[in-house]
Order: structure tokens, then sequence, then C-alpha cells
């Protein structure tokens, strides 16, 4: 799983995305701690305790955001980090008129996992409804005990062009971001079992 992973995001490095950019090199390490999972594995764990990943490799933020998030898990002690590309899972609605039109229907298990993020899925941009909720990429959501303890979205708010990598000042607020997330799902504390 971890090859197919590394393999899935270096097969764009350098490669031309659908706008002209050139997607940036990412380098992935051979024994990452990714774990593909299907939707009953990430309902399992956002019951449970884990990592979750979502993201897909032609995502220029992701391709920033998915080699930090695992030399951050390489830096702490998560055993792994579950992994959802839903990309072509998701609702596309627009608001025409006043009204919000859906153009496509987002899957029964997509729109089951909104339900179970609840108040933590970003709001829905451009359509003035803040209760309509989606899932933007990268999301990494980290559950303890079945309660979301951190949900973090995108790389990091100085971050303009995702075709450009992270500075290393960047790249270090990211992995702090990720490490303080890993380290508070892995503190124990009266009311959890280590």
């Amino acid at each position: 799983m971890a090859t197919r992973f590394k393999l899935e995001y270096e097969a764009l490095n350098g490669q031309k995305a659908e706008n002209g950019s050139t997607y940036m090199d990412v380098n992935i390490s051979n024994d990452n701690k990714i774990v593909y999972a299907d939707y009953d594995q990430i309902f399992d764990v956002l019951d449970g305790t884990g990592v979750i990943y979502f993201g897909f490799p032609e995502c220029p933020w992701c391709r920033n955001a998915a080699p930090v998030l695992l030399e951050a898990a390489e830096e702490t002690a998560i055993e792994q980090i579950y992994y959802l590309n839903n990309n072509d899972d998701r609702d596309i609605k627009i608001l025409k008129d006043g009204k919000v039109i859906t153009e496509k229907e987002g899957t029964f298990n997509y729109n089951k996992l909104l339900e179970k993020l609840g108040d933590k899925a970003a709001v829905y941009e451009g359509l003035e409804d803040e209760s309509i909720k989606r899932l933007y990429y990268p999301t990494v959501v980290f559950v303890k005990e079945g309660k979301i303890v951190d949900y973090i979205e995108g790389t990091v708010e100085s971050q303009k062009d995702p075709y450009k990598p992270l500075t290393e000042e960047q790249r270090q607020e990211l992995k702090d971001k990720y490490k303080k997330a890993i380290n508070n799902l892995l503190i124990c504390n009266e009311e959890s079992r280590c």
C-alpha cells in the first residue's frame, strides 16, 4: 500500500496539469504509513481512533501536504494514516439566480461522511448557505475514541500558489500543526486508555 501511494503521487512529478501548470515534484518514502481505506474503514476510524487523510494525487495542495504529513508521522508514534481519495464522490453545486442548483449528486457514502464530520466539515463555498457542507482537499482528520480532536484543511495560510513548493518555514509550520494534532491524539488522560 505504501508503494502504491508513492507511485501514484510521484507519477505526476513534472507533468502538466489540466490548467497548464506543472505539478511539483514530490518524494514519498517507500515505507510511508499510508493505508488505503474504503468508506467502511473510514467510518470505523471516525467511530474509533486514528488519522484520516483525504486527498488525491492531482490536487496541487495535496502534493504539498502529503510529504509533510508523512514526515510528521515518522517523527511521532503514529502507526498508520488511513487514506481515501473520494474526489469523484463529491457533489457539485452552484448558485444560480439565488437558488442552489445541484449539478451532480454526491454518493451515498460521501453524504454519510459529511454527516459524520458534522460541523467540522467546511461550508460549501459560493452558495451563500452555511448549512451546506463540503469536503475540500487536503483534509486530515484526527479522531480519538469517536471524537474529532483536530481537523486540518489545506496547508498554511501564507501559501498562495499550490503549484510552488512550500518554503522551509511553511513546511515547518505545517509539520508543527500535524505533529501537534498527532500528539493530541496520543496523549493519555484519565478518560482514555493508552
